[in-house]
């Protein structure tokens, strides 16, 4: 698969969340950059805690900011999180097995569905909530 690069149709306006999202993207195209075979188990270890841990770190900044600017659809917004961090848990735990196929095919859905189709509709919404952020 290709790389997904960033471009100006999936900026939020907010310097710090439109930040975010390009580190997201930088390590979902550092795992699919990396290719999965036994010898870089250790590599891809790594990123997909790093995801996992930066997920939760823009999640938490991105829902404040939303909070703060009494953004109407928070609740559905926050629901998209957590299956989004269920969905990354997951990866994490078939990681774990031997499931390397898998994970393969389930970075490229989280890539397509989750990364462009979120943030350019879902994020997309709150922008003139948090435009001044």
């Amino acid at each position: 698969m290709d790389h997904v690069v960033w471009d100006e149709t999936m900026s939020v306006g907010v310097a710090v969340l439109d930040g975010e999202h390009q580190h997201l993207l930088k390590l979902f195209n550092g795992l699919l950059e990396s290719g999965i075979t036994p010898s870089n188990r250790e590599e891809l270890s790594g990123l997909l805690a790093s995801l996992n841990d930066y997920v939760a770190v823009h999640f938490a900044r991105e829902e404040g900011l939303m909070a703060g600017g009494s953004y109407p659809n928070l609740e559905e917004h926050i629901a998209a999180h957590r299956y989004f961090a269920a969905e990354v848990a997951k990866l994490c735990e078939e990681f774990d097995g031997d499931d390397t196929t898998m994970l393969r095919m389930d970075l490229i859905l989280l890539l397509k569905d989750w990364f462009v189709e979120h943030i350019q509709q879902t994020d997309a919404l709150y922008k003139p909530y948090i435009k001044n952020a």
